[in-house]
């Protein structure tokens, strides 16, 4: 859930390579799922595979998969070496391959969590920004992380590699300052009453943060709004969008809404943050309601960034003036960008933005 930064794929510094490998200190194993409903998949590797099941002998350096040849039985792969690379990037752990009752191929990483935990930090926040925002952020993924596999069931994955679940990269997302924010925090996660959370994050909350009971129906205490100074520093503290009248209706029409062209729109009811949690859109054929959620998936979540807004009709034009980006529950990453920016270390931070939880080890939970 991690509706944050996406960063841009530099090359790694060769020093990572040289980092103790966390599968020493045995933490726990995540199944991510990092391509599915896939034709065709290609692994490579330059020392070679070993597969589950097969006997040693010569090793396969290229191996591809199609989902019209393989099997019912999931193929399980790990490289030689360090890494396996699936369809152009390069993974660490084991490689799982699975044929879904549609007849595609599902691709499933399986990794010890902390070595997963490199290829996600640096990808939802970026990795030169202040390092206690960093182990705020190892602390809060890895949490998320643990909460999704915990409530995964019969499901033959964790968590999702993308903005679903957490952006996830492999290789090609490590970075030295964020790995040593890895390791520095192994094995902390936030819980209460003796449970990993749901550490729900998100980019810029636009000056106060979400109840999760608005959005999800999840009503728990530390996910209940707080205040946040994210709008000291944030990027996205104001924004403007504009859309047609005439487009905005025939993309709500489109979504089951009876609308014949728009004559007024603005906000019907607000969240105790101040989001909007309805609007009311006047028109030839009356009034509609419709909730800010809805409006939002029919524009876009890139066109509206945040639930933070206030509509206007200004001639044939709806204009909305807003404030942050994302889903607004949980961490802030520019407020906590701006608590350490102030001396405060990612406890505290953690601890801000999830009020009444603790934070442990998974070995004490």
């Amino acid at each position: 859930m991690g509706n944050s930064f996406r960063t841009i794929g530099l090359n790694i510094s060769c020093a990572i390579l040289f980092f103790l490998p966390f599968a020493a200190f045995a933490s726990e194993n995540i199944r991510v799922a990092i391509a599915d409903n896939q034709r065709t998949v290609t692994l490579k590797s330059s020392t070679g595979f070993i597969m589950e099941g097969v006997p040693q002998g010569h090793r396969e350096k290229k191996m591809i998969f199609g989902s019209a040849s393989m099997g019912g039985k999931p193929v399980r792969i790990r490289a030689a070496g360090e890494f396996t690379r699936v369809n152009g990037k390069d993974y660490r752990g084991r490689v799982e391959l699975r044929k879904k009752k549609n007849g595609l191929l599902i691709v499933i990483n399986e990794l010890d969590i902390e070595e997963y935990l490199l290829g996600v930090v640096a990808a939802e926040v970026p990795y030169d920004w202040e390092f206690e925002v960093l182990k705020a952020q190892a602390v809060a993924s890895r949490t998320y992380a643990l909460y999704q596999k915990r409530s995964s069931g019969r499901r033959p994955y964790h968590i999702l590699a993308t903005v679903d679940g957490q952006v996830y990269s492999g290789k090609s997302g490590e970075r030295e300052n964020a790995a040593r924010a890895v390791r520095e925090t192994m094995g902390i996660v936030i819980e209460y009453r003796g449970e990993v959370i749901p550490a729900f994050y998100h980019a810029s909350c636009g000056g106060h943060t979400e109840n999760a009971t608005e959005l999800w129906g999840i009503d728990e205490p530390y996910l209940k709004g707080v205040d946040c100074e994210c709008q000291e520093i944030s990027r996205y503290g104001l924004w403007e969008k504009r859309i047609s009248a005439t487009k905005l209706a025939a993309l709500l029409v489109r979504q089951g809404y009876k609308l014949n062209g728009i004559t007024g729109i603005e906000m019907d009811s607000i969240t105790p943050a101040g989001r909007v949690r309805q609007i009311m859109i006047r028109h030839a054929g009356g009034t509609t309601f419709i909730p800010a959620e809805t409006l939002r998936a029919a524009v876009g979540y890139s066109f509206l960034p945040s639930g933070f807004f206030e509509p206007a009709l200004e001639g044939n034009e709806v204009v909305f003036s807003g404030r942050g980006l994302g889903h607004g529950v949980g961490l802030c990453q520019w407020g906590a960008k701006e608590m350490a920016r102030h001396g405060v270390d990612f406890k505290s931070i953690l601890l801000h933005y999830y009020p009444g939880t603790t934070l442990k080890r998974i070995e004490e939970l």
